[in-house]
């Protein structure tokens, strides 16, 4: 089956989203997927730029938080610095906590695992695609790697989905403006204030009016704070 980009492009909520994916990667056998897209500086517990499309066992999903794999997750460490997809066979694994996560993924549908990193440019978000299946390794692992070019697209898209829904409910739960987010990409370009009240044709005071107000919404007290803010939630051009 090929991808069908009008359904996924034109998803308006992940409800929608679900089955598209589904249906896509089914098609190179996959049973169970998980997509996480992140702000690749983001190493906290908290995982406030995290967001997850997940098609796989609740069990699972239940027992990778709370044992906290999230901090030592192999396809997660990979993916942050790696482009091409891996196999599970061929994924690092550096401890013995790791080798038990993927031990425990195994007996929740992911015996077999198909890794696919998604890089868009070069500091911003990334995404992971995690496709899993109950087949053994030596069967499930070579279905997956057939469909090697079709499952890096397939997460691209879906980078781009996320990356476009984390900006808008970024936007919805601010109230910032599109002005606004301009000012701030002035700011990260480096632009001083009396600089970007030259670009915008306004008064220096205006500039720092907007400063206040950015500052205000997003409920930080520098705008170097809302800077970044604004890089880890794509506000910025």
């Amino acid at each position: 089956m090929d991808l069908n980009f009008y359904d996924l492009l034109n998803a308006e909520s992940e409800l929608e989203l679900m089955p598209v994916v589904k249906r896509a990667v089914a098609s190179y056998g996959a049973e169970w997927f998980v997509f996480v897209s992140l702000h690749p500086t983001d190493h906290s517990a908290s995982r406030s730029t995290y967001r997850f499309l997940i098609g796989c066992r609740p069990e699972w999903c239940q027992l990778y938080n709370a044992n906290r794999w999230y901090m030592t997750d192999p396809c997660l460490e990979y993916a942050r610095v790696n482009t091409a997809p891996v196999l599970g066979s061929d994924l690092p694994v550096q401890t013995s906590g790791q080798k038990y996560m993927l031990e425990v993924a195994a007996t929740n549908g992911f015996r077999s695992i198909y890794i696919v990193p998604a890089h868009a440019n070069g500091k911003g978000r990334i995404g992971v695609l995690y496709l899993g299946s109950d087949l053994p390794r030596n069967k499930g692992e070579p279905i997956f790697h057939q469909g090697r070019s079709y499952f890096r697209l397939l997460a691209l898209e879906l980078l781009d989905w996320s990356t476009r829904a984390v900006r808008a409910e970024a936007m919805r739960a601010t109230g910032l403006m599109e002005d606004e987010t301009r000012v701030m990409s002035l700011v990260k370009r480096g632009f001083i204030a009396a600089a970007i009240a030259e670009e915008l044709g306004v008064s220096v005071v205006t500039i720092y009016r907007k400063f206040q107000r950015i500052n205000e919404k997003i409920g930080v007290t520098r705008i170097s704070e809302a800077i970044k803010f604004a890089e880890e939630h794509e506000l910025l051009a």
